[in-house]
């Protein structure tokens, strides 16, 4: 997610990518989440830090390299370690990365919040999406690069709006429900999964805390700010 200042002092938040990766060893996500972290020049890693988070966690905060290219790929610095917990693996990392890491450990009051707040953000046109499938297919379809491609390097380019498509799906399967003061999101389809809706929520976490910490003021706080999420299924 990229989230750029605008005008009216409310950020812009745009999706750039969507990325799955499914039954893999933490090492391997880890290794996953630093390349895209370094790809897009991210400036922070949104992570869902609850149950089997804290294991990948456990990965990210170490040095690593490639494995196909031998590069570094450093160890991230968590920004909200309050408690120091992970400080000294920064401090013993050869290839540190401070305040790299915001780790998301969400609980009913959290979730309410920022269900209300993806709302808001998306009721007010805040919040941008890549184009559906059937969108993407037309698009590549027009031009005259489709023909040159193969199968799989389609199948590649087309992924990231496939995965929007199951975004959409699990938001439009989400039902809005209320216990005592928290809102609730149930599926209304309980084969229908809502990893990637949770993604997006906390990718907008981070912002979010930004904002009520004076970015509407500061502006340059989330200038060309450049997120990588990740949630648990």
């Amino acid at each position: 997610m990229k989230v750029t200042p605008a005008p009216t002092g409310v950020p812009q938040k745009q999706v750039v990518n969507i990325f799955s990766y499914d039954a893999e060893h933490f090492g391997s996500q880890s290794i996953h989440i630093k390349r895209l972290f370094h790809k897009y020049k991210c400036k922070i890693a949104v992570v869902d830090g609850n149950g089997l988070g804290a294991g990948l966690v456990d990965f990210l905060v170490i040095d690593q390299d490639d494995p196909d290219t031998g590069e570094p790929l450093g160890a991230l610095g968590v920004y909200n370690d309050d408690d120091g917990l992970y400080k000294k693996f920064l401090n013993n990392a050869a290839y540190p990365m401070p305040n790299s890491l915001y780790i998301m450990k969400a609980n009913a009051k959290i979730n309410s919040e920022l269900y209300a707040y993806c709302q808001s953000q998306m009721g007010s046109g805040k919040i941008h999406f890549l184009i559906d499938e059937n969108t993407a297919k037309n698009k590549l379809l027009s031009q005259s690069q489709s023909k040159r491609m193969t199968k799989a390097k389609r199948a590649d380019y087309l992924r990231p709006y496939v995965l929007t498509s199951i975004l959409e799906d699990q938001m439009m399967n989400l039902v809005e429900e209320n216990e005592g003061m928290n809102i609730v999101l149930k599926q209304n389809n309980r084969t229908i999964k809502k990893d990637k809706f949770s993604a997006l929520i906390y990718a907008l976490s981070y912002p979010r805390m930004i904002e009520e910490k004076g970015g509407r003021k500061h502006r340059g706080d989330l200038s060309k700010l450049m997120l990588f999420t990740s949630a648990k299924r």
